[in-house]
């Protein structure tokens, strides 16, 4: 039996996907896919698995060799009720957003973090679907969800710690191919995968996708401008920004140059992914494909095929309805606990 792990990342239609396999699990049972959403992962499933390194305790340890058995029995009784393919999606493997931005870093000590999952899939073909995006907008967006969960605003120094910090999509790409050098990664761009939860699916599973349900869902959208300013009124601080706002603006607190810095970083992991990746990935470009032709566009009487927007050349541009604000001095790192590694 194939097994898959979908790892995210985080803020890249991770919810998204997994709300697509929860709405088709009945469906995809029946054509001999098993999935494994957070409704079944963080059930107990994977208790003591899943644990900042720096924090696992000896009951920790004890928890973890039980779920890694437990798992274990669940991939062969699933093998022996006929299912060919099992599909985990769990993006808190590699870490989670709070852990990031506490330590100022793109998911440090993932090679410790994925370690612990090996033994569970031994002896298994691993196929592993990882979901990146433009650094701007990932960092933006999780301190978007953070704040709404309490979080302060970003000073103007974090903003430049993320800004500046070392480790890139490259190296969660090295780490994952470390842990599993026998696994086919597959990575795609949020920004031409993010819509197409049936495509990310195509991407780890052979099987037959067609006739589901949910392709246009979109769960987990990061809050905009009004809502973030809602949200801070209430805990009696100041908005994000003043003067007049459209509605449903997006919020980026990056300034120009920080953006210029990390939009140029995210273009070096694409080249870097569309030459091969070193062989430790197969790059899913995710363009779309050709338009069909349409008797309302023609040049010279010939028909020609719809023209689209490319969302991922849209992130290299300034973003429409977004306002930059570089944040306030408040001691974020203080707040945070920057000391330690996730």
């Amino acid at each position: 039996m194939d097994v898959m792990l979908h790892l995210g990342a985080h803020r890249s239609a991770s919810t998204s996907f997994q709300k697509y396999l929860w709405t088709n699990r009945v469906r995809l049972a029946k054509r001999g896919l098993t999935s494994w959403t957070p409704k079944r992962t963080r059930d107990g499933l994977m208790a003591g698995m899943v644990r900042r390194p720096a924090l696992i305790t000896l009951e920790d340890e004890r928890n973890a060799v039980r779920s890694v058995g437990r798992i274990r029995v669940e991939i062969e009784r699933l093998e022996r009720a006929g299912q060919n393919g099992l599909l985990i999606s769990e993006e808190n493997l590699i870490g989670t957003m709070s852990n990031n931005v506490a330590d100022a870093q793109l998911y440090p000590l993932l090679n410790e973090r994925l370690m612990r999952f090996s033994p569970a899939f031994e002896g298994r073909k691993l196929r592993i679907g990882l979901g990146i995006r433009s650094y701007e907008a990932y960092w933006a967006s999780c301190l978007s969800r953070l704040v709404r969960r309490g979080l302060q605003m970003p000073s103007v120094d974090f903003l430049d710690f993320l800004t500046t910090q070392p480790r890139r999509w490259r190296h969660v790409i090295r780490d994952i191919s470390t842990t599993f050098p026998d696994a086919d990664l597959f990575v795609w761009p949020f920004e031409r995968m993010a819509g197409s939860p049936d495509r990310q699916l195509g991407a780890l599973w052979d099987g037959d996708c067609q006739g589901l349900e949910g392709r246009d869902v979109w769960r987990g959208r990061s809050s905009d401008v009004w809502q973030m300013n809602e949200i801070l009124a209430l805990r009696g601080e100041a908005p994000i920004a003043t003067g007049l706002l459209e509605t449903k603006a997006r919020w980026m607190p990056f300034d120009d140059e920080q953006k210029a810095v990390l939009r140029a970083e995210y273009r070096g992991d694409l080249a870097w992914l569309a030459d091969g990746a070193q062989g430790m990935a197969t790059f899913i470009d995710g363009r779309p494909t050709p338009a069909r032709y349409s008797e309302a566009t023609q040049v010279n009487g010939q028909r020609m095929p719809e023209i689209r927007p490319d969302r991922a050349d849209v992130t290299r541009t300034s973003v429409k309805n977004a306002v930059p604000l570089r944040g306030r001095q408040n001691g974020i790192e203080e707040g945070l606990g920057r000391s330690g590694a996730s």
